[in-house]
């Protein structure tokens, strides 16, 4: 293969590797956050049927 697609094909990679660290961190904040509602304080869901 040539040098040009060795070199998209890294940075493609890099990328993605980028995406799910970034993913994961957003993910673990999302769940330290839902610990830390007070459920007392949200109101009911009501249906608007």
């Amino acid at each position: 293969m040539s040098t040009t697609l060795w070199i998209v094909l890294g940075i493609v990679a890099v990328v993605v590797v980028i995406y799910f660290l970034t993913m994961r961190v957003f993910f673990r904040q999302s769940r330290d956050a839902d610990k830390n509602i007070d459920m007392s304080k949200v109101r009911e869901w009501k249906d608007e049927d």
